[in-house]
This record gives structure tokens, C-alpha cells and sequence, in this order.
């Protein structure tokens, strides 16, 4: 039985295909692709990316524009464990207008404080500044209800 024009076709397509992906080549493939990232890593970016912040203990995750180099974008994100803490003095917060007893933080004065604290990249705009909730203490808790 003769083999089809299409069946050769693709048998010697595979037998190239099999002798092109050699681990030497896949593992030289790879080190190449590594070291045009890493080269690319020098250069200045400007992006999003989500930063934890810490006010006096309570937990927030916003999302900020920054500028830096692209190392350094990308250390930032590799620790997203890593929190900045501020107390609410260093914010300058105001009565917020959504939230009844909350505190709206102006995206400018978390601006500067981020800037404070990290180093290596500028924050350009903060996008989604949270609003603060402070924390009541039980005993204050129970004496509204009382009243």
C-alpha cells in the first residue's frame, strides 16, 4: 500500500520537529529567553501594581501607579507579604463621606508616605485609597449600648 503525499509530509515534519527539540537546544532556548528578561529588567517602566499598607494595625491592599526600574517593579510585587505601616497622623485624614464614622484618606498624603517609605520607585498616583475604619474599643461598644 503506497503512503499518501500528506502521510510522508508529516512523518518527516515529526523526525524534524523530534531532532529541532533536543534537550540541549530547549535548555538553550531557555537560558536565552532568561537573559534578554534579565536585560530588560534595567529599564524604566511605569505600571500598577497592588501594595499592602498597614494603618495603625488594620490591613488594607490598594492598587498604586508607580515608576522605577523594572527589577525593582518587579521585587515589589514578588513580596506582596511585605506591608508598609503609617500611623493615622502621618495620613491627614478627613470624615469620609460614604461611610458613616469613617476616615477618607486623601490619595496625595498616601502618596507621600509610600514615597517615604519605599525607596527605589515613585509613586505616581494612588488609585483606590481606602477608607479607615478606627477600630472602637469594647468597653466604648458597651457603653452605647447601655445608653
Amino acid at each position: 500500500m503506497k503512503k499518501s503525499l500528506l502521510n510522508i509530509f508529516a512523518e518527516k515534519t515529526r523526525k524534524v520537529i523530534r531532532q529541532a527539540l533536543s534537550p540541549t537546544f530547549l535548555v538553550c532556548l531557555l537560558c536565552s529567553a532568561l537573559l534578554w528578561y534579565a536585560s530588560r529588567l534595567n529599564n524604566e517602566y511605569d505600571t500598577e501594581i497592588p501594595l499592602n499598607i498597614r494603618i495603625d494595625g488594620q490591613k488594607y491592599r490598594l492598587t498604586a501607579t508607580v515608576s522605577g526600574r523594572g527589577s525593582t517593579i518587579l521585587a515589589q510585587r514578588l513580596a506582596l507579604k511585605r506591608r508598609l505601616s503609617f500611623t493615622l497622623d502621618e495620613l491627614s485624614p478627613r470624615p469620609s463621606r460614604q461611610t458613616l464614622g469613617a476616615l477618607a484618606i486623601a490619595p496625595t498624603s498616601l502618596q507621600r508616605a509610600i514615597n517615604g517609605k519605599i525607596t527605589n520607585l515613585t509613586v505616581v498616583q494612588v488609585i483606590d485609597a481606602p477608607d479607615f475604619v478606627p477600630e472602637v474599643a469594647e468597653e466604648e461598644q458597651k457603653e452605647d449600648v447601655t445608653q
